[in-house]
């Protein structure tokens, strides 16, 4: 059963410290082992895990690692929030959040001075 559990783990190092554990195992925790393993590695693929930081196969074996309960959500990379004057909409939405009406023949630099300006003067405020 060491050659399927050695087929099946990513990280193929010190193959000799591994099977002395597997061979300390009882059979059920080996059994358990194999069963669990296809698991760790999708979750190892999901969380995109490097190789160097996947266990040794000792490690994994001597820990008892097969028993760790995974967190198989994938979380989802929050995009960073764009500064107010990245875009007309975000300067549109800072100015009326602050209370900043565009004046007639006003440019969207000069409008954004003065937004930047009230901006300031709310902060020295606090």
């Amino acid at each position: 059963m060491f050659d399927e559990f050695w087929k099946l783990y990513p990280r193929r190092v010190a193959k000799k410290a591994a099977q002395k554990v597997w061979l300390r195992m009882t059979k059920q925790e080996q059994e358990d082992c194999i069963e669990a393993l296809p698991n760790h590695v999708a979750y190892w693929k999901l969380k995109q895990t490097e190789m160097d930081f996947i266990c040794h196969p000792s490690t994994f074996l001597s820990q008892g690692r097969w028993e760790d309960e995974l967190d198989m959500e994938v979380k989802k990379a929050k995009k960073p929030e764009l500064p107010w004057y990245s875009s007309e909409d975000a300067t549109i939405k800072k100015a009326q959040e602050i209370g900043v009406q565009a004046y007639a023949g006003e440019g969207w630099q000069q409008w954004r001075a003065r937004i930047s300006q009230r901006i300031k003067q709310l902060e020295e405020q606090l």
